[in-house]
């Protein structure tokens, strides 16, 4: 065994507070420098980089490298690791925050405990150990815990876990048991929470495997609720009169189990957790996996930052980072997942380009994979090649992270509405994972366009925050309270520009329809009825095999731009409007028939084509005061997870006919879907840093092709540009030119990622 006892690196309070003292003065020395300038009026980037790196212990809450060790071990695994040697490799990648296993999925507690279920093969305290070695090298600390995942007491205890409808237990990806925190397991998660907190100088708690009911269902409709005895009796406590299973026949029964549920299992689950931790520790960061897409406002508040899945997609944007930064939270968190380095080989720094895509939205970038620490491996119990991809993953942000905080500020565009009216009526309707496709759809291909992108929730749509951005985008937002309603209304009538798309505004904030959209006037459109009949079926269903049931083209008017040749397609039903004030841009070709194959009406394998009958306006646009609005009666953004490249072409190019001066600004040439930029405002420092990202090797699997020269402008009304330099990979003054109102700075053979400074002046 390569394993020192662990009072041999017992961290006493003398040092800890060496630490925390050398670390917070160099932080107040950084402050400090962060604003001394160069001749040229640009900080003193060297200097800031040298001092950023002799940083010492680096708060989780801080830090843009963490990194995970992974330790869902079996019952057969033994404990042969050279832990000195894996912290030393944690820190030679990178790793500024190591986090550690107190709970795996199996149940297994990795310290001596008095409540839980101690891995049997392990002879020492493994988590103190790798605690008190991280705390010598200057590394922080993350507790890692499995709430709802535990083979070990779903075993022991059949009766705590998670029970189905049919009254089976309910299993992931059929090895994990999940537990029911109705049950007494509730008493066990605490007694842990207790011990590891009263024990172990931890900087941080995540919490994996968190309301995991309500992230499957916001993924894949997963059931949520439990239907165990404990949860029975429970409900049965607090709705004597309202039996729990017969409440499910009615939408409003199942509603109310739902935020039941939620609040039970998730809000309550986790305020008794924080209070149990937070009593030994009460400078305790929280955090859990899982983001805004999968867990209500009410757990986002309560967490000192928020960590998602990157949620991206196929052309490398981390959608799920923009997600989180709109949330308003102090800080967030994503993460690259990779087994390079020990399953295969590692292709044309594929981790390298994610935590560059991560660092873009300002996320701090987290390191995962399945089991590089492991016994035996590489003959010292941790994979050196798979600490060498972490340090490359993170060689860009070890060179730029000095420069990237929680308090830049991002410069604002496109606003890209996140309804949590809407979501509920999703839920309601069983169809969570729609509404998930709308967001991240809308977040996708306004991001093409260049422009800065937000996602803003409806919580957050006010006057003196709306009034920060040039357009709003409202992706399928079903439901809207009249409030919200009339913020939009005086927004564009005083200039916005509004486009949405389908149900516009059909509900109200408590789920009564209207007769007509919310904002009728604004997008100058009238509804009508919903058509169904080219994409369900008589039952109600999706038709089988239709990638296509609407058809659109154009009117002959200027915003048709790229679609304005013959028609284009998505699937999905559609509404029929009426125009009152608004111009029609597109309108409706109608399939050639509506398939029925009980009937022999079908056409070929795929989707029936255009025939000769229209249906009136599919996309109306409209001025509305000094504002203007487009309107479209199919669910656009939702139709982007099939990938349709009319879509992906033209929404960018409607955005950028109808907010031609935007704040800022990227483009290429020739035009690449894989090119992005985004702009942060350092106020302290008054630059603008921009950082450009060309993620083709995710989608060549590795290869690197040249990127296309890219022009960055600015809006010289609002931001007065007077230098620009490359901060990394090499540091190069650029030109500033100016032509039509903007400030144009040119990138010639632009490198795979570079941060550019532009100074205000």
């Amino acid at each position: 065994m390569h394993e020192k006892p662990l009072d041999l690196f017992r961290t006493d309070r003398r040092t800890f507070l060496k630490h925390a003292v050398t670390s917070a003065s160099t932080f107040a020395l950084s402050n400090h420098l962060s604003i001394a300038q160069t001749k040229d009026g640009f900080s003193d980037l060297s200097q800031l980089r040298r001092e950023h790196n002799q940083t010492g212990l680096v708060s989780p809450g801080k830090t843009y490298r963490a990194m995970e060790w992974e330790f869902h071990t079996p019952a057969l695994q033994t404990f042969d690791i050279n832990l000195e040697g894996a912290i030393a490799a944690s820190r030679d990648a990178g790793g500024q925050s190591l986090m550690f296993y107190a709970q795996d999925h199996w149940g297994y507690a990795f310290y001596p405990s008095n409540s839980a279920i101690r891995h049997p093969n392990l002879k020492f305290d493994l988590f103190g150990t790798e605690c008190a070695l991280a705390r010598k090298a200057g590394i922080s600390i993350m507790s890692y815990y499995s709430l709802q995942f535990n083979n070990q007491c779903a075993i022991a205890h059949p009766d705590w876990a998670w029970t189905n409808e049919q009254g089976t237990e309910q299993r992931f990806y059929g090895r994990w048991h999940v537990m029911c925190l109705d049950s007494p397991y509730r008493q066990y998660v605490l007694a842990m929470m207790d011990e590891i907190f009263a024990r172990y100088e931890v900087d941080e708690l995540f919490l994996d495997i968190f309301g995991i009911q309500f992230a499957t269902y916001s993924r894949n409709g997963l059931n949520p609720f439990c239907f165990c005895g404990y949860t029975q009796q429970a409900w049965k406590r607090d709705f004597p009169d309202d039996p729990y299973v017969e409440g499910f026949k009615t939408r409003e029964g199942w509603e109310r189990r739902f935020r039941w549920h939620q609040q039970r299992t998730m809000v309550d689950m986790l305020d008794e957790i924080i209070a149990a931790a937070c009593k030994h520790r009460p400078n305790l960061l929280v955090s859990l996996n899982g983001g805004p897409e999968s867990f209500p406002d009410d757990i986002m508040q309560r967490l000192s930052y928020i960590y998602a899945e990157p949620l991206d997609c196929p052309t490398g944007i981390a959608l799920g980072s923009i997600l989180m930064r709109g949330w308003g939270r102090p800080g967030y968190q994503a993460g690259v997942f990779t087994e390079y380095g020990y399953s295969d080989a590692y292709p044309g720094d594929l981790a390298r380009v994610q935590a560059d895509a991560l660092i873009m939205q300002n996320a701090r970038s987290f390191f995962a994979g399945n089991a590089g620490v492991v016994s035996g491996i590489d003959g010292q119990g941790f994979s050196n090649r798979w600490f060498a991809v972490a340090k490359d993953a993170w060689a860009d942000v070890r060179n730029v992270d000095y420069l990237l905080r929680p308090e830049l500020k991002p410069l604002l565009s496109t606003a890209v509405l996140y309804s949590g009216l809407t979501r509920r009526e999703f839920d309601a309707d069983k169809r969570p994972y729609d509404f998930r496709h709308s967001v991240l759809g809308a977040l996708e291909t306004l991001t093409y366009a260049g422009r800065p992108v937000e996602s803003v929730p409806d919580f957050n749509l006010k006057p003196e925050i709306l009034d920060g951005f040039q357009a709003l985008v409202l992706p399928e937002v079903l439901a809207l309270s009249d409030e919200q309603a009339e913020t939009i209304r005086r927004w564009v009538e005083k200039g916005g520009t509004l486009i949405s798309s389908y149900r516009c505004g059909l509900l109200d904030d408590r789920q009564r329809q209207r007769n007509n959209f919310a904002l009728a006037d604004v997008l100058g459109v009238d509804y009508l009825t919903e058509d169904t009949d080219y994409a369900y079926d008589s039952t109600g269903k999706q038709r089988e095999g239709n990638a296509v049931t609407t058809y659109l083209e154009s009117t002959g008017h200027p915003l048709a731009g790229l679609v304005s040749q013959g028609t284009v397609g998505l699937p999905g039903p559609f509404l029929k409007i009426k125009e009152t004030t608004a111009q029609a841009v597109m309108r409706y070709r109608l399939p050639l028939l509506a398939e029925d194959a009980s009937r022999n009406l079908w056409v070929g394998w795929g989707a029936p084509p255009p025939g000769p009958q229209t249906a009136g306006t599919a996309v109306a646009f409209n001025k509305f005061g000094k504002g203007q609005s487009v309107y479209l009666g199919v669910p656009i953004f939702w139709g982007m997870q099939f990938r349709a490249a009319w879509i992906q072409s033209w929404i960018p190019g409607l955005i950028r006919e109808l907010v031609p001066k935007p704040l800022a600004e990227l483009r290429t040439e020739p035009f690449s879907e894989f090119v992005h930029g985004t702009f942060f405002h350092d106020e302290e420092r008054q630059l603008i840093l921009v950082q450009v990202l060309d993620a083709i090797q995710l989608a060549t699997k590795g290869e690197m092709r040249t990127t296309p020269d890219i022009t960055i402008s600015v809006n010289s009304e609002h931001l007065k540009i007077t230098a620009a330099r490359i901060l990394w990979p090499k540091v190069r003054d650029l030109t500033v030119t100016r032509q039509s109102g903007k400030a144009n700075i040119l990138l010639e053979k632009p490198d795979r990622y570079m941060m550019i400074a532009l100074k205000l002046a």
